[in-house]
Order: C-alpha cells, then structure tokens, then sequence
C-alpha cells in the first residue's frame, strides 16, 4: 500500500498529480489526512477529502509514503510527531519514502540524507543535509 500524506497547506499538484497517475496505473494508493478529519485544504485553498486518517492507517503494509511539498504543508508535516515516527520506521524497513518540492527537507533535518543523493524546491538546500 502507498499513502500520500496530506497536512493543511500542500501544494495540490504534487499530492494530487502522483495519486492520479499512480491510480491509472492499477497502483493502490491512498491519500491521508495527518488530522482526526479527513477534509484538507491546500495551499491554493482547494479543499480535498482524504480517503483516510492518519489513526486508520496500517504501517505495517505501507510499502511506500509519499510526502507532498508546499507551504505551510512542508512545515505541518514535518512538525507532526506521528508523521516522523512512520518515516523513521519506513527508512529503518528499507520501505520507499518519496518527498516532493520543499519536502525533502523534512528528511534532510533528520540525517535520513546522510550519504544519499537528493534535490529539492531551489532555496531549500541548506537543509539536505
């Protein structure tokens, strides 16, 4: 199972452009709210409906998190201590993390970087570490 994780603030496109291509594709994915409610606004103000929370989620078969950049998406990401809790584990699991735009950041504050190739929404480098 792939989950997109979704915070207020995402930028639309990189959430919503990979849950499209990879749903034509037969790819089973399903977008997440980090909140208890499953509406969340992006960054442009459309409001999306997640297919589920982040308490519904089931870690175990996730194969892949995928994490969509924007602001302040990035930032309420990164501050959700459940959202680093399932990144650590994925990376400890050899699972695949994507992170898009500014989210790479997120990674990059964590060392999860460390000894690998990354790029990022130009002005964020500093933070690839």
């Amino acid at each position: 199972m792939i989950y997109l994780f979704l915070a207020q603030g995402f930028e639309e496109i990189e959430a919503l452009t990979p849950v499209d291509i990879l749903r034509r594709a037969g790819i089973e994915i399903r977008t997440v709210s980090i909140y208890d409610t499953l509406e969340v606004e992006g960054r442009s103000k459309i409001r999306v409906v997640a297919d589920c929370s982040i308490g519904e989620i089931d870690v175990e078969k996730m194969e892949m998190a995928i994490l969509p950049g924007g602001m302040p998406g990035t930032a309420n990401l990164e501050s959700n201590e459940k959202i680093q809790q399932i990144i650590g584990q994925a990376l400890k699991q050899d699972k695949w993390v994507a992170a898009i735009c500014a989210a790479p950041t997120i990674l990059g504050k964590q060392g999860y970087l460390s000894g690998r190739e990354a790029v990022c929404y130009p002005g964020c480098e500093e933070d690839l570490k």
